[in-house]
């Protein structure tokens, strides 16, 4: 894959390569450092777990699903406990996540390489890497995954999970490595479907499908058969902690899960037209959710072009890997069959499955146009031009997010609350009235979580209005995020004075403490 030949095309492709990882490590891992998005109750919530993991409890169910009341299998909390080694700070529980991004990013180059055969090493080489580097840059994804989020990592294990199924059903390797590769198969699937209820409910149907593909391609060598045998069983014990618990509570959250699938289904048959229409329309969405966001006709006319455009050509031009390309193609598909029986609105964070198709259909579109002719030459430019802007709309979003954490004016993150705190008198009362207009977001938790773990001074933290004697701790900047389709967007906006009377006790560069009077 590596040809060093001087070449522009190959010094371009090395290029965009280099700058991906670069960006993405920033981007990600070196910004979750200065964790901005931790006052909320759920990330509070699963930082306690963590520490309650260190004391003995496992925890034997997931985070919640927001339809249904049934809960996913525990396996995100598996992945995300041993970075806890280095210490209680929240940011070690976002670090997990933004590791799983950016190793998404060399992962989505290799991928793409091996998706576009039939295509001139260096033609080959530049399209991977243009994908990778447009991906490092998706801000909907950069949030999310700094943001500890258990959908998070969706995009990593989907990424080896069609790898390793490339490699088995190629068959380019012994018996011995490739029981190894079904076994991994299983344990993927397993932490899949502990990700999110989009995963829990689409990638056992990929599985099954998969499986009986390969015993279908492997029909002359009947020790074959039992290969996928080896995944059942490693997806069953990856899951022990999740089955240990069902067993204890007479298999409550399974039957739940399989009411909530059945009554979903019976609601989306009743309404096929309905279905259709909601099936399309996820997928168009994604455009305006995260390739070309934005409010306005222009956006919306662009996303839906754009998307219909790359999905045609991609179909009609098709030369590469069909194994990849089937495996994502039946992958999306089942995941807009069953998005389309929720008629709610679907975020970004519910799309990961399908984020990187546009991506991938793009750079096929490319790959196999026939500049010679003036109708690929046209489309090819109209590809291009639309991949640019969608690079510098997410850079400007990316550039937003990341003055939100560096710039003058930045929002509170865990390790200021933290050193405010340890300056705060124990024993004292701290209220957690927020005058900023966010809803839901609530700091009491996560001071609860920080005194706790971290300062230990015995803090009272009271949800109740701020009264007299009480310690506020009063945010410079606040954050106002999205709450329809174009979530995670959001703009900082400065806090105005505060009216309450009050003494100022300590300032920094991103807070007031007050002490009310």
């Amino acid at each position: 894959m590596f040809n060093l030949k001087k070449n522009p095309a190959n010094i371009t492709a090395y290029t965009l390569i280099v700058l991906s990882l670069v960006f993405g490590f920033f981007i990600r891992l070196f910004s979750v450092l200065r964790y901005t998005t931790f006052f909320y109750y759920d990330q509070a919530r699963d930082a306690e777990i963590y520490m309650k993991m260190w004391q003995g409890n496992w925890p034997i169910l997931g985070p919640s699903a927001s339809v249904g009341g049934y809960h996913l299998p525990p396996l995100y909390y598996y992945l995300v406990f041993p970075f806890t080694i280095f210490g209680s700070d929240p940011v070690f529980t976002a670090v997990p996540n933004a590791l799983f991004s950016f190793f998404s990013i060399p992962l989505l180059i290799y991928l793409v390489y091996e998706l576009l055969e039939n295509v001139e090493f260096s033609k080959r080489l530049l399209l991977a890497g243009l994908a990778g580097f447009w991906y490092s840059l998706i801000f909907g994804e950069i949030f999310i995954s700094t943001f500890q989020w258990n959908p998070s990592p969706i995009i990593f294990f989907l990424l080896c999970f069609t790898l390793l199924y490339k490699y088995q059903l190629e068959a380019r390797f012994s018996l011995v490595p490739q029981c190894f590769s079904w076994i991994l198969y299983g344990i993927v699937l397993a932490i899949l479907i502990s990700l999110h209820s989009t995963t829990l409910f689409v990638m056992p149907v990929v599985f099954i499908a998969s499986s009986i593909l390969f015993i279908s391609k492997n029909r002359r060598t009947p020790i074959r058969f039992l290969l996928p045998i080896l995944s059942v069983l490693a997806a069953f014990v990856a899951l022990f902690p999740y089955w240990k618990g069902e067993l204890s509570r007479g298999w409550l959250n399974t039957k739940q899960i399989i009411a909530t699938l059945t009554s979903s289904n019976q609601e989306a048959n009743s309404n096929i037209l309905s279905k259709i229409g909601r099936l399309v329309f996820n997928y168009v969405e994604l455009g305006q959710q995260a390739y070309f966001t934005g409010e306005g006709w222009f956006y919306i006319l662009t996303s839906i072009i754009f998307l219909t455009v790359v999905l045609t050509v991609a179909i009609a031009k098709f030369k590469g890997n069909k194994t990849i390309f089937a495996f994502l193609a039946f992958t999306w598909s089942i995941y807009l069959y069953a998005a389309s029986n929720y008629q709610g609105i679907y975020y970004i964070h519910y799309k990961l499955l399908i984020l990187i198709s546009p991506i991938v259909l793009a750079v096929l579109s490319l790959a196999y146009l026939d500049l010679s002719k003036k109708a690929d030459k046209s489309l090819s430019a109209f590809l291009i031009a639309g991949i640019a802007l969608s690079i510098l709309i997410n850079a400007s979003y990316d550039y937003q997010y990341l003055t939100s954490k560096y710039s003058q004016n930045r929002l509170v993150s865990t390790s200021d609350i933290t050193q405010i705190l340890s300056q705060l008198p124990a024993n004292s009362t701290i209220c957690t009235f927020d005058p900023k207009p966010v809803g839901w977001m609530s700091m009491y938790q996560p001071y609860k979580y920080i005194d706790q773990y971290i300062t230990k001074k015995n803090f009272n933290i009271v949800k109740t209005f701020c009264q007299a004697g009480n310690y506020l701790i009063y945010p410079k900047s606040y954050m106002v995020q999205r709450t329809d389709n174009l979530f995670p967007v959001f703009n900082v906006y400065r806090n105005p004075d505060l009216t309450q009377a009050h003494s100022t006790v300590l300032e920094t560069q991103v807070a007031e403490v007050h002490l009310l009077q």
